[in-house]
């Protein structure tokens, strides 16, 4: 047997040799073609392996979650549609097999399913699916997303968080707040204002970045779904070392008609920037603060065109007496910005009981355009 067994390793090197000598009696090009196709077939021989292990590998995945879906379709079904003398312990009822919960692509295809459900109900059958995501521990499976370095997982473990009211993470969700990443900002603030229970909009006070106008319509679209006792002063933030925060709070102010604000907004016209002068003057005319009417009057005349055409938009809303002498004042100088003198125009119609006779007025032995321009301003389909 040992015999048998014995390799004789002088047989081997001839037998090397011979090949050797057999490769090497081909020309340079003959060996190196040979060594193009060794490789080739190499290289093939690797991709079918691999193209076959990732096959294998996708399909199993597909049973398993077919089979994970079909198994607890009936847990679901009885925690949805049943009520609660066809659920006596609540969704700890819907026992999930302790088995199914130690494999993580298991818990995935399991919380997943969670989600898209609560997705499509609401009320009791919502926070019976909230429980039984936090009774399984499944908030913590998206907390640990928090922590991948992909931006998108962290985004969606930030959804889950807030989509199944996990209100214990707010001060998780809060380190994103500064993150260097845009769409990990907006996701922490939209999770923290649902979270929130008495202060949706706190965070204005802890960030250092920018609102974008994106941030600004995903806010506001919020707020407009909440009970108006859950909105906040606005003014709090009038202050805010963050400029966007003070753009944003005077935009709001406006749109939910704070008129307690009113003397603050007043002052704040006061002040050099004129993004945030602007955003005051469009926040006054929400307001149709008519108080307004004699500081705008008085101030026209020494701001820049951008300013002063907001100035003409505000007093035609809240703009009298004083509005109408303004307005033929302008009129009667020489135009140099056509939308400036339609606004003059559209203002003066509205804020003067005579508007008519004064144009009238106006247009006899004036220069010959401001007749092109009346026509136009009273055209509202322009």
């Amino acid at each position: 047997m040992n015999h048998i067994l014995q390799i004789d390793w002088s047989e081997l090197q001839y037998a090397v040799d011979d090949f050797n000598r057999t490769l090497y009696s081909f020309p340079v090009h003959i060996r190196i073609l040979i060594g193009i196709t060794v490789a080739f077939l190499l290289i093939v021989l690797f991709l079918l392996i691999v193209i076959l292990s990732s096959r294998i590998y996708k399909t199993r995945r597909s049973v398993t979650s077919n089979y994970l879906r079909k198994k607890y379709q009936p847990v679901f079904t009885k925690l949805l549609f049943e009520d609660d003398s066809g659920i006596a312990a609540g969704p700890k009822a819907a026992v999930i097999d302790p088995g199914d919960l130690k494999t993580k692509f298991n818990r995935e295809i399991l919380l997943s399913e969670i989600i898209h459900l609560h997705e499509n109900f609401s009320g009791e059958t919502a926070v019976r699916l909230e429980q039984l995501y936090t009774d399984h521990s499944f908030h913590l499976d998206s907390l640990e997303k928090m922590k991948n370095k992909r931006w998108y997982i962290v985004a969606k473990g930030m959804r889950e968080l807030a989509l199944m009211n996990v209100r214990t993470c707010y001060d998780d969700l809060s380190k994103f707040l500064n993150h260097k990443n845009e769409i990990l900002r907006m996701e922490a603030r939209i999770a923290m204002m649902k979270l929130s229970s008495s202060d949706p909009l706190a965070f204005l006070s802890r960030i250092n970045e920018p609102l974008s106008d994106y941030d600004m319509a995903n806010i506001h679209s919020m707020l407009s779904k909440m009970p108006e006792q859950s909105i906040p002063d606005f003014s709090a933030w009038f202050n805010s070392h963050n400029k966007s925060v003070v753009l944003f709070s005077i935009m709001m102010t406006g749109r939910f008609r704070q008129q307690d604000s009113t003397e603050i907004l007043l002052r704040m016209l006061d002040t050099g920037d004129e993004n945030v002068k602007a955003g005051v003057i469009r926040a006054l005319k929400e307001l149709n603060t008519a108080v307004a009417e004699d500081k705008l009057v008085t101030m026209y005349s020494l701001e820049s065109t951008d300013i002063q055409k907001e100035i003409l938009s505000t007093l035609e809303v809240i703009g009298k007496v004083k509005t109408a002498e303004l307005m033929e004042k302008i009129l009667k100088q020489p135009v140099t910005d056509y939308a400036l003198s339609i606004q003059a125009v559209r203002t003066l119609l509205a804020s003067a009981g005579d508007a008519g006779q004064r144009i009238i007025q106006l247009v006899t032995g004036s220069h010959p355009e401001l007749g092109l321009i009346i026509q136009h301003a009273k055209d509202r389909r322009l």
